[in-house]
């Protein structure tokens, strides 16, 4: 390495929960740091959120996304629009950064990519979104869907885990199955039944939102089926390209190996929040940052 290049302690990639979170405690430990982040954070569709402490009536997730950064400007810290279109780790254990046609350096990197869910292909989702009559993350809200019609979208084993899990919150639940129910094993069948929870096989063909008030989907065969709340479930594909060039360990849908301390297999190159293992919540990638940003400082 050339000693006149200027090398910063650590690239954060993303300005997320997780990213933002990162930066705070590196910049508190006197780190050099940049955050380069592409502007497509969850948060920004999240209609309200009342899971993270500190807001006992909810915040949008909007308002959350401005308060950290916020936050963050207190430290100097202000996120650089930007996408980081390569990642070499040079033979003098530095990492090279490719963003936007210039050139970065940094001794660790922190990837705080996050995730994206799997949309399916329906007329009428940005609008049911928009409204916050559709929704990705029970485990965030199933708790606001007691008393209401609540239908599952997603085929398979993951739409079958979500309709059990949505059952679980004093509501009425149909699984939207999209032609798999005839993979539905015995026991699987058993288990929709003692939770009560209704099947319809179909494909759904478009998404109508009355808002305030309820959320329609027209099948294929022209039926209509009115909810109170609808929650697509296709899954999720997690941004850790980078990470995987470089030898990173991943899962199916990417989503990146960590240690205890979110380091993944490639030295130097950490990982938090919903690109790493773990429960995808706002807390849980601030506390994934926090442990990061913390073994990192120790590290350099």
């Amino acid at each position: 390495m050339n000693a006149r290049e200027p090398i910063l302690d650590c690239l954060v990639i993303g300005g997320g929960a997780a990213g933002l979170t990162a930066a705070v405690y590196l910049a508190r430990y006197r780190r050099t740091l940049r955050v380069i982040d592409e502007g497509r954070s969850r948060l920004q569709w999240i209609p309200k959120t009342r899971n993270v402490m500190g807001f006992p009536d909810g915040v949008a997730g909007s308002v959350l996304w401005d308060r950290l950064r916020q936050h963050a400007a207190r430290y100097g810290i202000e996120p650089e629009p930007g996408r980081v279109e390569s990642l070499v780790l040079r033979e003098d254990g530095a990492f090279e950064a490719g963003v936007d046609g210039r050139r970065l350096l940094a001794r660790k990197v922190l990837l705080a990519t996050g995730a994206s869910d799997v949309e399916p292909v329906v007329a009428g989702l940005r609008e049911g979104l928009a409204h916050g009559q559709v929704r990705y993350c029970p485990v965030c809200d199933g708790f606001e869907t007691q008393g209401q019609r609540v239908a599952v979208m997603g085929p398979g084993l993951h739409g079958l885990r979500e309709s059990l899990f949505v059952s679980g919150f004093d509501n009425r639940v149909t699984w939207l199955s999209m032609g798999s129910l005839q993979a539905v094993s015995a026991d699987q069948a058993g288990r929709l039944r003692g939770c009560g929870v209704q099947v319809h096989d179909g494909q759904p063909h478009g998404i109508a939102c009355v808002p305030g008030a309820e959320v329609r989907v027209t099948m294929d065969d022209g039926q209509v089926l009115v909810f109170d709340t609808l929650y697509p479930a296709l899954g999720q594909t997690h941004a850790s390209a980078l990470a995987v060039r470089l030898g990173a360990r991943c899962a199916d849908d990417g989503q990146l190996e960590v240690d205890s301390h979110l380091r993944t297999a490639v030295p130097g190159l950490f990982a938090a929040g919903d690109v790493a293992q773990g429960l995808n919540q706002i807390s849980v990638a601030a506390g994934q940052a926090a442990i990061a940003a913390t073994a990192i400082h120790n590290s350099l």
